[in-house]
């Protein structure tokens, strides 16, 4: 059998998960030959033609076309405005594009409204249907007053794509899946470049990049796409670093933070963990003296995240990110509702997020979940078990520490949203299991690190690991497909 003959095969399957997916869904069965019908195939043939799974040294580069080609598919047919919170992130890409830097006190954004009519989620009364969508031109923002907030600059590849539409059409509708398509390339690029860094732990970066759930909120306006990317460039460094394969010199010291920093636009909370690199053992350093600079990089970095997220105030009118928080005295008093929020945890990050991917949609697949729930935690728990970092106590300590404190400081923040929080509530609402993405490319690192002493499970062999790398992209790319295919006939 020819490699020609192979990815054929490959395609036709591909493309008979998406005629026979809703088979999976309690529905009547209908063909539903429409545009975004072909468009789902488009991007399942293009990834599956383009992709070598044969090759360890393409795992980057298949990241990146899977990504891109899915997730702009997703982006295409996915409803308008049907992405988690993309109302205001929408409005954030808008309002950069047309008021470069800051937020102004008086800004009336009349392509937003544009949108917001068509938006049958928030504005089913006064909805309009594909007619006005598809007619609707671009109408000038009116900006005026004095500025009172910085524009967020995580949402410059919407942006970018919003204003790359203008150019092209004066049609809306043009610059929003343009935009949405930008913010995917750009998630599709911290994962190419995150693989690449990567000496140790390429297979979890892969896992977690291209998982249906990150590719359904990357493939919005949303700037989780950031705090992902993010995630994923920190823990390819410090992987490298845990492994010996690098030492922490200067550079890799401001490198390091330099991927934090992208947390204050993203995830603001995160940022504590540029305190990672500074309390690692002696040996990981080139010198004395570059622990101490890495903690003075840091602590310059915690100061910024401080001024840029309003904690340290800028503008007399700025909002911190805790919004209307009770405050931190409150919670002394009435510590309940963030404890058993933060119990909750493990059963939000699987059920909200990691076997869930699809929102918005008339009916759930019990086979989509059941096929999710099994292929991502059998991929998991090999890669904990492969997995074999040497942790020092006080690094396991201080890393335990640290995403507590995150934890903590990321369900405190929501308190302040009076729609998911009241004083009073036993539980904080709204926190989802996208927000310990981090966590869960920490876990490994740890568990791994256990069961290693305790049970010490063979490692494979280098034929061994190429045959799972092999096995771990078609499983994601089918896997993918499948959710893409399954949302194509039931997102409402």
């Amino acid at each position: 059998m020819t490699i020609g003959l192979k990815k054929l095969l490959r395609i036709a399957l591909g493309v008979a998960i998406v005629l026979l997916a809703q088979l999976a869904v309690p529905i009547l069965f209908e063909w539903k030959i429409d545009l975004r019908f072909w468009i789902v195939v488009l991007g399942v043939t293009i990834t599956l033609l383009v992709t070598n799974f044969q090759e360890p040294s393409k795992l980057a580069i298949n990241a990146f076309i899977l990504i891109l080609c899915l997730g702009s598919s997703i982006a295409l047919i996915k409803p308008v405005q049907y992405g988690l919170d993309e109302e205001a992130h929408l409005a954030n890409a808008i309002g950069l594009s047309d008021s470069f830097l800051f937020k102004y006190s008086n800004e009336t954004l009349e392509d937003y409204e544009s949108v917001f009519l068509h938006d049958g989620i928030r504005n089913q009364e006064n909805f309009r249907g594909d007619d006005y969508w598809y007619s609707v031109e671009h109408k000038k923002s009116n900006i005026k007053g004095t500025p009172n907030a910085f524009d967020n600059p995580a949402f410059i590849p919407g942006s970018l794509g919003w204003n790359i539409g203008r150019l092209l059409s004066n049609k809306v509708y043009i610059s929003y899946y343009l935009g949405r398509i930008f913010h995917v390339l750009a998630f599709a690029s911290l994962v190419y470049a995150a693989i690449k860094l990567s000496k140790a732990y390429q297979e979890m970066i892969y896992l977690m990049g291209t998982l249906p759930s990150t590719m359904y909120i990357v493939s919005n306006y949303h700037y989780d796409y950031l705090y992902y990317g993010a995630s994923l460039l920190i823990i390819a460094l410090l992987t490298n670093i845990l492994s010996g394969k690098i030492l922490v010199t200067k550079k890799v010291s401001l490198l390091y933070q330099a991927f934090v920093t992208l947390f204050i636009f993203s995830k603001f909370p995160l940022v504590l963990a540029g305190s990672l690199i500074s309390v690692l053992p002696g040996k990981y350093y080139d010198s004395k003296k570059t622990r101490w600079f890495s903690l003075g990089v840091f602590s310059l970095n915690f100061l910024f995240a401080l001024l840029y997220s309003g904690i340290i105030p800028m503008f007399s009118s700025a909002n911190p990110v805790t919004g209307s928080s009770p405050g931190l005295l409150y919670f002394a008093k009435h510590p309940l509702p963030i404890i058993r929020t933060m119990l909750s945890m493990p059963a939000v990050i699987v059920e909200n997020y990691m076997i869930r991917p699809l929102h918005y949609v008339s009916h759930q697949s019990d086979t989509l979940i059941a096929i999710t729930t099994l292929l991502v935690f059998s991929l998991l728990t090999i890669i904990v078990m492969q997995t074999s970092f040497k942790l020092s106590k006080n690094f396991i300590i201080w890393t335990l520490l640290t995403l507590l404190g995150i934890t903590f400081l990321i369900i405190y923040a929501i308190t302040g949203d009076p729609r998911v929080y009241s004083p009073g509530n036993i539980l904080v609402g709204g926190v989802q299991g996208r927000y310990y993405y981090f966590m869960i490319l920490m876990a490994p690192i740890l568990l791994g690190h256990f069961i290693q002493r305790a049970f010490k499970p063979q490692k494979f062999s280098l034929q061994q690991s190429n045959t799972f790398l092999m096995f771990l992209q078609s499983s994601m790319v089918y896997l993918n497909i499948f959710t893409i295919s399954v949302g194509l006939y039931t997102q409402i």
